[in-house]
C-alpha cells in the first residue's frame, strides 16, 4: 500500500512540473514581437550611420 501511495505523490509531481509551464507558454508572446521591432529599429538606426559615415 505504501509503494502506491509514494507512487500516486511522485506521479502527481511529475505532471504537474510538466503541465504547470505548459499552461502558462502563450502569455509572453505579444512581449516578443515588440523586442523583434526594437531590434530591427536599432538594425537599421546603424545602416543610417553606417550609410552616413560612407
Amino acid at each position: 500500500m505504501l509503494f502506491w501511495v509514494i507512487a500516486a505523490i511522485l506521479t502527481l509531481g511529475a505532471s504537474l512540473a510538466v503541465l504547470l509551464p505548459l499552461a502558462g507558454a502563450g502569455k509572453d508572446e505579444s512581449g516578443a514581437g515588440d523586442n523583434d521591432l526594437e531590434v530591427y529599429r536599432d538594425q537599421l538606426s546603424e545602416l543610417d550611420r553606417d550609410v552616413a559615415r560612407g
